[in-house]
């Protein structure tokens, strides 16, 4: 049987958080385990977009410094990596390195941030929902994978870990174009899964020392939940994320479509108990326990089903919504303020993930409140 690794990890103290990840890494078996010595290894991070780290939509310079020096003390030579929202360029990706601390972590290190902006395209016959995909270049000048996961809600997936880390995979405005061809949120997790089974992480280490609740995975708030989760098989890892934040995983589509696969398979959970750590009033938007009431309210009448909302309180008129959505439901009025027509949405909620002000709500008709409700009974 798999085996994941939960570990206690109450803060970013830098030498707490190095001695969780290297017992994660310990748990299953050592880094050496999955790092020869020689081997270029691309830390896979969610950096979103430009956020300190305190605001917790990125994974923490600490956890990214601590995977990093693990992989180096193995012999490898780390390369942190991201395709953030937005274009995949020098100079977007230079801000997010400095904003989200991870410039300073990889000049202490001497380890490099890259600054590859090719694309490949890889084919991949075995794919459920994608025979194909673009990917950032560098995966093809590394010879292994660490995805490193921020635990957070997530508008469309319901929750976002190692596993969705790896769309930033995909490089810049693509991602727009790959939420219109998969549009539903089950089509679109059923990608997910096939993106993850073609990168092939080795590893996967989640971050829930402070993960976000409400509207993540962008527009939520910072909450403590303690702990870093590490292991073989991400699925797993974020099944064990899952469960700390109160979540079945059949209400979280990826997980749902990995378990349809096969890929969730049966795991043990070592190191600190599960049950001390649980968060359990995590708040999740359309948070339910029972897949019923989840596909129940996926069947609705677009009508009924959440809507992104403009609130307008924070709005600059920077236009960032306009450009991500990728049904082109989002017009600036006269005014630069953000206009959605429902009609064209396909709630793929990039607007909310995406907006730099957090201006951006997810609201739900009345009916699916009450199944909300229901769905926590």
């Amino acid at each position: 049987m798999d085996e994941v690794a939960l570990v206690r990890c109450t803060d970013y103290d830098r030498a707490a958080v190095e001695r969780a990840v290297e017992r994660v890494f310990s748990l299953c078996g050592g880094a050496e385990r999955f790092v020869q010595p020689g081997m270029r290894v691309l830390i896979k991070l969610n950096l979103l977009m430009k956020r300190t780290p305190d605001r917790a939509t990125t994974t923490h310079p600490e956890v990214a410094r601590a995977v990093a020096f693990a992989v180096q003390k193995a012999g490898g030579v780390p390369v942190f990596a991201d395709s953030p929202g937005g274009p995949f360029t020098r100079g977007m990706l230079a801000g997010v390195y400095d904003t989200c601390g991870i410039r300073a972590v990889a000049e202490e290190l001497g380890c490099a941030l890259n600054d590859d902006f090719s694309v490949t395209t890889r084919t991949f016959p075995e794919g459920d929902a994608a025979k194909q995909l673009d990917l950032i270049g560098v995966l093809d000048r590394v010879d292994a994978v660490i995805t490193v996961g921020k635990l957070k809600t997530h508008g469309l997936t319901t929750m976002t870990g190692c596993v969705k880390n790896l769309y930033g995979c995909v490089p810049g405005t693509t991602k727009v174009e790959y939420h219109a061809r998969y549009p539903q949120a089950e089509l679109f997790s059923r990608m997910l899964v096939d993106l993850c089974a073609c990168v092939k992480p080795c590893f996967a280490l989640l971050d829930a020392v402070e993960g976000m609740e409400g509207e993540g995975p962008s527009g939520g708030r910072p909450r403590t939940i303690g702990a870093l989760v590490g292991g073989e098989n991400p699925h797993q890892v974020d099944a064990v994320g899952a469960a700390l934040i109160g979540l079945d995983p059949e209400s979280v589509t990826t997980l749902r479509a990995a378990k349809r696969r096969g890929l969730l398979g049966p795991y043990s959970c070592v190191g600190d108990p599960i049950e001390t750590l649980i968060v359990r009033d995590f708040d999740i938007p359309m948070r339910t326990k029972r897949s019923g009431w989840v596909n129940m309210v996926n069947r609705l009448p677009q009508a009924l089903r959440p809507r992104p909302v403009f609130t307008h309180r924070r709005c600059d008129g920077c236009g960032t919504c306009e450009r991500a959505c990728p049904a082109k439901a989002i017009h600036m009025d006269e005014h630069r303020r953000p206009q959605v027509d429902l009609t064209r949405c396909i709630r793929c909620y990039c607007c909310q993930e995406l907006c730099p002000k957090t201006d951006v709500e997810v609201r739900r008709n009345p009916l699916v409140s009450l199944l909300h409700e229901r769905g926590k009974q």
